[in-house]
């Protein structure tokens, strides 16, 4: 069965982890290493595109409150 891809809050949770057992090892098994640096790897790019896509979706919402209004302030100066 295929992992679940985890949420923005999940992902930094598991880099987070990630780091602490790099951090807190007094030996390295570089092929642990290799392993978890991918790992983090792969997360950090998880979460940058789900940082671009919501930045992208508050922009659509922001331009789109910003049309309203406009035409808001257009019907209220034809009145």
């Amino acid at each position: 069965m295929a992992k679940k891809t985890p949420g923005y809050s999940e992902a930094a949770a598991e880099i987070e982890e990630i780091l602490e057992k790099i951090d807190a090892s007094d030996t390295v098994d570089i092929d642990q290493l290799a392993e978890q640096v991918e790992r983090a790897a792969d997360l950090i790019r998880l979460c940058s595109d789900k940082l671009h896509a919501a930045g992208l979706r508050v922009e659509k919402v922001t331009e789109t409150l910003a049309e309203a209004a406009a035409e808001v302030e257009g019907s209220d100066e034809e009145e």
